[in-house]
């Protein structure tokens, strides 16, 4: 089992882009957090499986089992 960090950040439009620093070419978005989160673990499983028929090394691991999300305060 591998884990990827996933990196969700809005753009100045509202819509949300997931990136995953360990596979550059993997960016989705979504309109929500959660729509960002599942659309980007689609694009990683296809990532992924297009590197295993390919026979290519898969990345490494750079995450832990956890979730860590920020939260924006208005203070």
């Amino acid at each position: 089992m591998r884990y990827y960090r996933v990196i969700i950040e809005p753009d100045e439009n509202g819509v949300y882009i997931a990136t995953v620093p360990a596979l550059p070419g993997v960016v989705d978005q979504g309109d929500t957090v959660e729509e960002a989160f599942t659309n980007v673990k689609e694009s990683l499983y296809f990532a992924l499986d297009c590197m295993r028929e390919d026979n290519e090394e898969l990345p490494p691991s750079d995450a832990e089992t956890r979730e860590v999300r920020g939260i924006e305060l208005a203070v």
